[in-house]
């Protein structure tokens, strides 16, 4: 290990240790429908950050809003990454799906939930990207719901852009900003913004080894 990744291991246990405090003075307000389940979120997206991945965490939620299913970004986590041990020529612990959404869409195509996907709603902490949404939209979730904005990488405020058939998809499917409170939302974009330089340059690595 380098001093660079000493230096950004110190660091990210830092903001760790204050993002835990924050999060335990913080209590769902009952005037905001998704503040308990976007705190939830909070926490998986926490847990990401601490593993060394981008801090994004999402559930899928049924219709009486019980979660059914639930994942947190994984981009750099060498265990969820190392399933085909038949491909070990070139082996990294990096795997650019591995993004929260992506995720839980791969536990509801895989699993039995016991209800069409179009009952079901997506809550994520993150506005989704463009890979992710292209991914949601050919899901059949019927809500998505993103407890923070992302200006730089997010694509659901950016739909007017996307081709036509695209367009029509979309249509399909409705999505807007969480209940929250602003105490979680903050947390949320706190969280998804954490040690992002570092977290770039990790991702510039890997793909320019």
């Amino acid at each position: 290990m380098d001093n660079t990744d000493t230096a950004d291991r110190a660091l990210t246990n830092g903001v760790i240790a204050a993002f835990i405090e924050r999060m335990d003075l913080l209590r769902p307000d009952p005037d905001y429908l998704d503040d308990a389940h976007g705190l939830y979120c909070c926490r998986l997206a926490l847990d990401a950050l601490e593993q060394g991945n981008y801090g994004v965490g999402a559930i899928l939620t049924d219709p009486q809003g019980e979660v059914v299913a639930q994942s947190e970004n994984r981009v750099f986590s060498s265990g969820h990454n190392d399933r085909d041990q038949s491909c070990r020529a070139y082996s990294r612990a990096y795997n650019s799906s591995a993004h929260a959404e992506m995720l839980l869409i791969d536990q509801l195509e895989e699993s039995q939930i016991p209800y069409p996907p179009e009952q079901l709603t997506m809550l994520v902490t993150l506005e989704p990207c463009p890979m992710c949404l292209g991914r949601l939209l050919l899901s059949g979730i019927g809500s998505v719901r993103y407890i923070a904005r992302d200006p730089e990488g997010g694509m659901l405020n950016h739909m007017d852009k996307l081709p036509p058939a695209w367009r029509n998809l979309a249509q399909l499917q409705n999505h807007y900003q969480a209940h929250v409170s602003e105490p979680v939302r903050q947390l949320a974009m706190d969280i998804g913004s954490a040690n992002l330089a570092a977290l770039r340059h990790k991702l510039l690595k890997q793909i320019r080894p």
